[in-house]
């Protein structure tokens, strides 16, 4: 890990069910702190579906080892959100976060 690389501040949220009071619950989430991070090189790719062109943007994000991140959590920076597919550990200091841009 090289600390002069990460040179972005993000938020972790974790993801927070609140019941709806009918039987379900309803999905929010919630600020689990600020971390500097790296993204790095991302893999965009244009798929057509029903005749529709659909775009993917999958980031990866490295940062300062972290045990509680798991799939379903998002990062927020700069005003977009990411959804984190999938997390492992590269070292003994850096956790890897495989993030999908959420488009709205």
């Amino acid at each position: 890990m090289i600390a002069g690389r990460m040179s972005w501040r993000i938020t972790l949220l974790r993801p927070v069910k609140t019941p709806d009071g009918m039987g379900g619950a309803k999905s929010s989430y919630q600020a689990a702190g600020k971390v500097w991070a790296e993204f790095r090189n991302p893999n965009a790719k244009e798929l057509t579906a029903a005749g529709t062109v659909i775009s993917d943007l999958v980031r990866l994000v490295s940062i300062r080892r972290r045990r509680d991140i798991r799939r379903g959590w998002r990062v927020q920076h700069d005003g977009r959100s990411f959804d984190v597919l999938h997390t492992y550990d590269i070292d003994r200091e850096t956790t890897m976060l495989v993030c999908r841009e959420v488009v709205t």
